[in-house]
């Protein structure tokens, strides 16, 4: 039978070897269990260790998801929320998948009406079709969303190896609550240390504010956190704040571009892991 070993340390500390006492088995894995010998702030450095794989060392001790569109794809359900709003304030607009697509370079809700309403040369009550666009998204959530794929085992390795999770988003505060709530099947909401929203961010992506400020009240440096984006403004906020940046684009952002990105596709286990080489 293969050998079972796990290693404590992360890329910016070393690493020592856990006794199989302070781990225990289960569905292949080596999890650690307590870590009642270590300070408070040396904790997040725990390892999963699968018994294929062979030994490894935990690279990241956050885990940063940049939007509620890493956690659900909810592209055709914000697109049709906003078209709903516009005809709540009888405007003759309609934004098709190409359109929302695009219009989705400018971040935040507010700021894409009013860009459009600029194009079209037209004076709105921007507050109140927003607000509008989040009732109507509200209901589009009645029935649940589910996380996207890969998103639920990054979790919950990220919870099993005491990596701080964090939601980093800029949306507006009332559309992240009601898409944590629209995940209730597949996400328990206190699994994050930190959840980001555009009143924690001096200015919105792609500025890096609302990630300094995550990486402030999670007490890490730039160089122990990964982040998740789907969008390049996402990616480049989290870039520019130093973070290591894996990109998982929506169907909506498969054709752009992500610049300084360490990968792109789907999120898997190995991006918080790194293998140790033994002699």
């Amino acid at each position: 039978a293969p050998k079972l070993s796990c290693v404590i340390g992360n890329k910016a500390s070393g690493a020592r070897p856990v006794a199989p006492s302070e781990a225990s088995q289960t569905g292949g894995f080596v999890k650690i269990l307590a870590f009642r010998d270590r300070e408070p702030e040396q904790r997040g450095h725990g390892c999963v260790v699968n018994e294929t794989l062979g030994e490894s060392v935990l690279r990241y001790s956050a885990l940063l998801l940049g939007s509620i569109g890493v956690l659900a794809d909810t592209f055709e359900l914000q697109r049709c929320a906003f078209n709903a709003a516009f005809a709540t304030h009888d405007l003759d607009w309609t934004w098709s998948p190409e359109a929302y697509a695009d219009l989705s370079r400018v971040i935040g809700g507010r700021g894409r009406i009013q860009h459009y309403a600029d194009s079209q040369d037209q004076e709105v009550d921007v507050s109140a079709i927003y607000d509008s666009k989040i009732d109507a998204f509200g209901k589009a959530l009645e029935d649940g969303v589910r996380l996207r794929r890969g998103i639920s085992d990054l979790i919950a390795e990220a919870r099993r190896c005491e990596i701080r999770i964090a939601l980093v988003s800029t949306e507006d505060k009332r559309q992240v609550a009601l898409i944590l709530r629209a995940l209730g099947r597949d996400l328990d909401p206190s699994v994050f240390d930190y959840i980001g929203d555009g009143s924690k961010a001096a200015r919105p992506k792609p500025e890096p504010a609302i990630y300094r400020d995550a990486l402030r009240a999670l007490d890490m440096d730039a160089n122990d956190a990964l982040a998740i984006e789907d969008t390049p403004e996402g990616a480049a906020s989290a870039i520019d704040a130093g973070i290591d940046t894996f990109a998982y684009p929506g169907p909506a952002m498969q054709e752009r571009t992500f610049e300084g990105v360490i990968g792109t596709g789907s999120p898997s286990l190995d991006l918080l892991h790194s293998e140790e080489q033994t002699a």
